[in-house]
């Protein structure tokens, strides 16, 4: 019995342990892959004579950080192997998030400070981001613990 119960317990851990794991690779590859897109289009945007984008939209502002994101995500758990749903799902997160808070802004709940440009709008957002996907990775659990042979499914 007492066997059992540790046995429980190391897997458990393990488990949990993996799932953690994961989840720093998820939102670190979201992101750092989002800061050096970002990095690319607002100097595009810039260049193409809009040098104040940010500061004058800020809501489509944060979307393009949520659209970065989820390039950034999309493309590393491409890499990873993930069956294509669950890519669509995790990379939908900062769609959703960004989204949020594009509505929260242009509704005036939350007024972002943007005199740094998209990285003062990056700082705030990509944490609570990182918790939405979290929240959707508790979804699949198994998949995130390599408790299944999900991960290595193609579809």
């Amino acid at each position: 019995m007492e066997i059992r119960q540790t046995s429980t317990a190391v897997t458990f851990s393990r488990s949990a342990g993996r799932f953690g794991l994961e989840l720093m690779q998820m939102c670190a590859a979201m992101c750092l892959g989002g800061i050096v897109l970002n990095l690319a289009i607002f100097e595009v945007i810039a260049l193409a004579g809009f040098p104040n984008f940010v500061q004058q939209h800020p809501e489509t502002s944060m979307l393009i950080l949520g659209i970065d994101w989820a390039i950034a995500m999309g493309t590393w758990m491409a890499l990873r192997h993930h069956p294509w749903r669950h890519n669509l799902e995790m990379s939908s997160t900062s769609i959703v998030a960004t989204g949020l808070f594009a509505i929260a802004s242009w509704m005036g709940w939350f007024t972002p400070e943007t005199t740094l440009g998209w990285f003062t709008l990056f700082t705030p957002m990509c944490g609570p981001t990182c918790l939405l996907m979290a929240a959707d990775m508790l979804f699949r659990y198994k998949h995130y613990t390599s408790q299944s042979d999900a991960h290595d499914q193609a579809h």
